[in-house]
């Protein structure tokens, strides 16, 4: 490869990485508004393989799974009254294929969320934690999101503490494994979620990935870890 080849593909893969992190920004503030369709329609892969993987729920696959239960029956529409949500995107790392067709990357998120969950009361307002993984593909010269894995660091209402609340599990939070009531049950298990817990150490996890050269040389992040030997 000659010096501006190199020079080229450098610079290729900044505007790359810079792509991922407008993309994941973006994805951030349709969230936030509750316009999960229109974040579906504008971030995601057009692949039958795409996979959402939520927190302790489980994960959906494919188009018409994730449309079901992230789109058409999202509990908390576009327009709901009461509904506040903000993920915020921290310490990223990003990596690009040596092929440049697809990437992988994490991210912290704290955040905080405010759900009408309960009817005839106050919306119910939470500290929410977590961690993102996410593996990205490109389609027509631009990136999207694949594989989406979201982690949970914390959730807590905003008046109890994450110690007390890893004991002591809010009840209107719903079961683990079990999203929330309306919505297509998951496709799969949890791969991995390990929240904070007084009786657990921290886990490293999602682990920041590595360079590679192409998809043959990894796993997505959505799929289950390997077995401990």
């Amino acid at each position: 490869m000659t010096d501006i080849a190199a020079l080229e593909a450098r610079i290729a893969r900044l505007e790359d990485i810079n792509e991922i992190q407008n993309l994941m920004g973006r994805r951030a503030y349709l969230h936030s508004a509750g316009m999960n369709g229109l974040e579906f329609e504008q971030c995601w892969s057009r692949r039958d393989d795409v996979a959402f993987e939520a927190e302790d729920w489980g994960v959906w696959d494919g188009q018409d799974g994730i449309t079901a239960s992230y789109v058409n029956e999202n509990p908390f529409p576009d327009g709901t009254p009461g509904l506040l949500i903000e993920h915020t995107l921290t310490t990223g790392v990003i990596e690009v294929a040596g092929d440049r067709e697809t990437a992988k990357g994490v991210w912290i998120s704290p955040g905080h969320e405010t759900f009408p969950i309960v009817e005839g009361e106050l919306p119910k307002a939470h500290w929410s934690w977590g961690r993102y993984s996410v593996d990205f593909v490109r389609e027509d010269g631009c990136w999207r999101i694949w594989h989406l894995h979201v982690l949970t660091t914390f959730r807590t209402p905003y008046d109890q503490d994450w110690v007390d609340s890893a004991v002591n599990r809010p009840p209107y939070f719903p079961e683990k494994g079990t999203p929330m009531p309306g919505m297509t049950p998951p496709t799969r298990p949890v791969t991995f979620n390990q929240p904070y817990h007084p009786d657990l150490p921290p886990a490293y996890q999602p682990v920041p990935p590595e360079p590679y050269e192409t998809w043959a040389d990894v796993t997505s992040y959505t799929d289950p870890l390997p077995a401990k030997v």
